[in-house]
């Protein structure tokens, strides 16, 4: 039975879990034909086959939890979920199938240790109580309830979780699950295909403690990875090719996430998808280091080209356009005359994405709030410089929040004139940009210099891949804007005294290439300040990207930068809140003030303060 459900996990299955290394699973299956699985003792995932119609979204939204998209699964044949994705009810059904000799009773989980392996396969604390508690760093606390000396686990091994830990779902008894030892000898685990990445680095070693950040230069970043790569061409056309390196058994995250612009799962895919069809890969089990791999030239971000193409010679004047400006970037004391503009994204009806795990529960909406109520503070404490908020909280006002649990209370609303509550997305992205050409053109009429003017967008990733941690920084690619636009309805808009001003945005290839040059230095700065203070920036793609490529040929910048008048413009992605690590991080207030920190020590870098 192992063995024909093993032989089911094929291509799909592997891009839809994301990149791994060859892992070896426990698969139990449920009553449905769906399979739970464990991989290496350290990821679990439901693999299962949608029914096709408008059936799938019923049968979809059984296993998801809130705001796992159900679309992203239907119509792909056999799919895999990540136990992130599953909501609470699916969680425990998957932990209690995988580990079928575990039970709850009075005093808690007792767990029965299935798998031990060698390396970094294996059952660890960390991760059963990330699983059943919420929180990893509760391991400790395991270990001296249960006595234990070590916290490494043998096979056998049974390990009581108090219930006093336990994430509420994980509490309910099992009274049709009455203890009984396992049988002397279970079948050894399978060895199959790479279905998912290999687990945080963090969890990989001995100690528990994640590991942070570490300084790296971002020049160095780029060659390293382009040295990767030659270009050729065959009957298809031109494309670059890349040969598998230690370590890379699929393409989702060493080649795609790597190499392209591509950002969401479903265009990630779709790459995938197209890049082993060019490759002549038929059977991604046999893929091996030193695999030949052909990335289609135009799938390649700018900085990849090769040097005689107009996108790559556009990616280098920018960075050359960059370096000049640098060079005359004004200094200012205190940030004397500096303006900052913060927008803390969502908020009000729009939350973001949320997550809620044991002691934690963070709204994407809140988080940037606080981070930015945090800056606005130091600003305003240390400085002279002038600061805006696009967001205001009600009943918080800009009151820093010391908290791991938020609320989402949908009382803020954006400082436009008169203030809008927040109730339309849409809208609210658009008054946004409004708000920032309003606050631009009235600082340059009292003649603050146009290279004092800074606008940054906070936001939280919810990457499909659970593995991706640290922050990415956006900037407006010149080559994706438009020379205007204005936005619709104008019935809406014209109310806003912001938008009378200035009801359309309008630029020059001029202006939008100095922007993004302007824009870079500052993201440069940024992230070299992040790295200072050990915050995790992205390192499996450029942490600065200026696109977010789509498929169908589709690019997009970030409204609240394409239509942005002040030429220093960012949007910061702080942390991925699909990673338990990150939403650990997130839901850290003495975290959350290091975040702020370090953005105001790179105004003060940016600006020789």
């Amino acid at each position: 039975m192992r063995r024909r459900i093993t032989r089911l996990l094929g291509f799909v299955s592997l891009v839809l879990s994301a990149p791994a290394a060859w892992g070896v699973d426990i698969v139990e299956p449920f009553t449905d034909g769906s399979v739970a699985v464990l991989r290496n003792g350290r990821s679990i995932f439901i693999e299962c086959t949608p029914p096709s119609g408008p059936s799938a979204e019923s049968f979809l939204k059984k296993r998801l939890g809130e705001g796992a998209d159900w679309r992203v699964y239907a119509g792909k044949g056999r799919v895999v979920l990540p136990y992130a994705n599953l909501n609470p009810e699916s969680q425990r059904e998957a932990l209690l199938t995988i580990f079928k000799y575990d039970y709850v009773n009075e005093k808690g989980w007792v767990h029965q240790v299935r798998f031990v392996g060698e390396g970094t396969g294996k059952e660890t604390l960390w991760t059963l109580c990330e699983w059943l508690t919420g929180n990893g760093f509760n391991h400790e606390k395991v270990q001296q309830a249960n006595g234990l000396h070590t916290p490494n686990l043998v096979r056998g091994q049974q390990v009581v979780f108090p219930v006093e830990l336990l994430r509420d779902i994980m509490k309910k008894r099992t009274p049709d699950r009455l203890p009984k030892p396992p049988p002397l000898q279970e079948s050894a685990p399978q060895e199959s295909a790479p279905l998912q990445d290999s687990p945080p680095k963090a969890m990989a070693e001995e100690s528990p403690e994640p590991v942070e950040d570490t300084l790296v230069e971002l020049g160095a970043l780029d060659d390293a990875e382009t040295k990767l790569l030659t270009y050729k061409s065959d009957k298809d056309g031109p494309y670059a090719l890349y040969h598998l390196q230690p370590g890379d058994k699929s393409i989702y995250t060493p080649v795609v996430v790597r190499f392209t612009d591509y950002r969401e799962n479903v265009d990630i895919l779709a790459a995938c998808e197209a890049i082993l069809k060019r490759s002549g890969i038929n059977d991604v089990t046999s893929m091996e280091t030193g695999q030949p791999i052909k990335i289609p030239q135009d799938m390649l971000s700018a900085r990849f080209m090769p040097e005689n193409t107009p996108e790559r010679r556009e990616y280098e004047e920018t960075i050359t356009e960059a370096e000049q400006a640098r060079n005359e970037q004004v200094r200012a004391r205190d940030l004397e005359g500096v303006v900052v503009i913060l927008d803390p994204g969502h908020g009000g009806d729009d939350p973001g994405a949320m997550v809620e795990r044991g002691a934690y529960r963070i709204y994407e909406d809140e988080i940037n709030y606080d981070i930015c109520c945090r800056a606005k503070a130091i600003l305003e404490r240390e400085t002279r410089a002038k600061v805006y908020m696009t967001v205001r909280d009600r009943s918080q006002s800009y009151t820093p929040a010391a908290t791991s649990r938020f609320t989402h209370d949908k009382d803020e609303e954006l400082t436009s004139t008169p203030a809008y509550p927040n109730e339309n997305p849409k809208y609210s992205v658009n008054l946004r940009w409004y708000m920032a050409n309003a606050i631009y053109r009235n600082e340059r009429q009292r003649g603050v210099s146009e290279r004092q003017i800074i606008f940054t967008s906070f936001h939280c990733d919810k990457l499909f891949n659970e593995q991706l941690r640290g922050a990415m920084f956006y900037i407006p690619g010149a080559q994706y804007r438009k020379d205007s636009y204005t936005a619709s309805p104008e019935s809406f808009y014209k109310r806003y005294e912001e938008v009378r001003e200035g009801r359309s945005f309008e630029s020059n290839a001029s202006e939008r290439r100095r922007d993004e040059a302007w824009s870079r230095n500052f993201a440069e700065t940024l992230y070299g300040e992040f790295g200072k203070k050990r915050i995790r920036r992205h390192q499996e793609s450029a942490p600065i990207r200026n696109v977010i490529r789509q498929s169908g040929e589709r690019y997009y910048v970030p409204a609240v930068l394409r239509y942005n008048k002040v030429p220093t413009k960012i949007l910061v992605e702080v942390a991925n809140m699909t990673n338990s690590t990150d939403c650990e991080r997130m839901s850290d207030a003495e975290w959350r003030q290091t975040v702020a920190e370090a953005y105001v020590n790179a105004l003060k870098v940016h600006f020789g303060s």
